[in-house]
């Protein structure tokens, strides 16, 4: 899909490699031994299908690809829709718009779009993200005008009732009002709203309790008429199809859908700094402390793209990555860490992260500094590279096998800017890139010397030896935490 994550980034690459267990009582000599990287094998030949591609008159891009392995079809379409459109106060109308288009429209209530999908033997399903809202259908061959015909109302025409309204508010509530006892969700999104400061890729996709309850019909309207619009959309239809007969039934689906205004992603500033930025969310009833590093990364059509996957591999791609063997194997300070680039339209979050008891948070994240920090100095070993790029390599094939897989490539790349050349050439930049790129890569454009560093748990515990390593910390009390805001402290007074 679509949705970011960190540590897949936004092509899904830096997988977890097979588990590898730390045996307890085991000694310091057999914990410390050099990392034996398995020998390199060659990648297996890359056969990425032919597309065909058309604009319509109203500015719909449509890509169709020819898959004829199995009798079915994968349709997702993108809009320019997602959470960095919505304002401030209006967090979490993005998701909900995304997926309460499939909960009715002017012809259809919910329970009859859900029949209709039954009907022709297919599955529909629609998300958010950072930049786009999606929607995702799959059916069998024969149903392919049904089914583009069922996509094309839920998107050109919800009439968000209002009873569904409320169970998505009821059910996000819900949600919310769990995730916030929740330490490792009080650690992602507090880092991601000060890491962007008041950008709005820094709110919170689902919202908050606050902005949820104030959403309106009225609100979900509005932003579905403004932003889901054909000259901002693009649909790739994958599988057993014959592109002129696809374009055509995309043509009668989606070509008198009228255009609509374009839109620019607002500009992500990073914030200069010449000290790490440390920020405490005290959770006194925390069992262990959850820690959150890094800054601003790069966008997704950055020319350091490559050079960032394999920093990203090397660094915290998995259990064979560094901050996995120094933190976790060597030193038992946490049972997983992980890093990785959000990479959106504009510069995403660049994170790492790890779980630590809390009376080694400090150690934890002096540790995690001092790995990354390795990264600018000095030259990866050949042994290392070579195993981290074939299997960023490697991995990719396995993600472009089905017609989901490809589709979901397709719609990826183009929405970024990029066409076919990007997804062809991949394993071959990322098998170009050189130990001196990575290291010029870290020294460029990571700073861990000035990292944003956020903590969530017992401060009393581990405050005094944090500020005596790093240097004041700012604490907010997690009862205090507004996630609305850029400074992310509730204003007095406020409920």
């Amino acid at each position: 899909m679509n949705s970011p994550t960190y540590v897949t980034a936004a092509l899904c690459l830096a997988l977890p490699l097979a588990f590898q267990a730390t045996v307890p009582g085991a000694s310091q000599e057999v914990m410390k031994k050099k990392q034996a990287y398995p020998p390199v094998q060659p990648a297996k030949e890359l056969h990425f299908p032919a597309f065909e591609q058309k604009t319509l008159a109203n500015g719909l891009r449509v890509v169709v690809i020819e898959h004829h392995e199995i009798p079915a079809v994968t349709i997702e379409m993108l809009f320019r829709a997602g959470k960095v459109l919505a304002p401030a106060a209006k967090a979490g109308l993005a998701e909900a718009t995304a997926q309460l288009v499939r909960e009715g429209t002017t012809t259809r209530s919910s329970q009859q779009i859900a029949q209709a999908i039954d009907s022709v033997g297919g599955n529909l399903s629609t998300y958010g993200s950072w930049d786009s809202a999606a929607a995702l259908l799959q059916v069998t061959s024969d149903q392919l005008g049904p089914g583009l015909d069922l996509l094309a109302d839920v998107v050109q025409r919800p009439s968000f009732p209002a009873e569904e309204l409320e169970r998505w508010r009821h059910q996000t509530l819900n949600n919310l009002q769990v995730q916030q006892e929740d330490a490792d969700y009080l650690a992602n999104a507090a880092f991601e709203r000060a890491v962007l400061a008041d950008h709005p890729y820094g709110l919170p996709e689902d919202g908050t309790p606050e902005s949820v309850q104030a959403l309106t019909r009225d609100d979900l309207v509005a932003f579905h008429r403004e932003y889901y619009v054909p000259n901002e959309a693009l649909i790739a239809v994958v599988g057993d199809v014959q592109a002129a007969d696809a374009f055509a039934r995309v043509e009668r689906a989606f070509g008198a859908w009228a255009r609509g205004n374009q839109h620019e992603i607002p500009k992500v500033e990073p914030e200069r700094r010449d000290k790490p930025r440390i920020v405490v969310i005290d959770m006194p009833d925390a069992v262990q402390s959850e820690i959150r590093m890094g800054q601003i990364g790069i966008a997704f059509a950055d020319p350091d793209f490559f050079a960032a996957d394999v920093y990203n591999s090397v660094l915290g791609g998995g259990s064979s990555s560094r901050l996995y063997q120094e933190v976790r194997n060597q030193r038992g300070l946490s049972y997983s860490t992980s890093s990785g680039f959000l990479k959106a339209i504009q510069p995403g979050p660049f994170n790492a992260s790890a779980s630590t008891k809390t009376e080694s948070t400090t150690e934890a994240i002096t540790v995690m500094l001092d790995t990354m920090k390795s990264l600018g100095k000095a030259l990866v070993p050949p042994a290392e590279l070579e195993a981290r790029k074939t299997y960023l390599s490697g991995v990719f094939p396995l993600q472009i096998e089905t017609p989901m897989g490809i589709a979901d490539k397709v719609v990826e790349a183009l929405k970024y800017g990029l066409g076919r050349e990007f997804i062809e050439s991949y394993r071959g930049r990322i098998d170009a890139v050189t130990a001196e790129q990575v290291r010029s890569f870290a020294e460029r454009r990571m700073h861990p010397e000035s990292a944003l560093i956020v903590v969530v748990g017992n401060a009393a515990k581990f405050l005094p030896d944090l500020e005596k390593a790093l240097g004041p910390a700012e604490v907010i009390p997690y009862k205090e935490l507004d996630l609305l805001r850029g400074d992310l402290r509730r204003p007095k007074g406020a409920g």
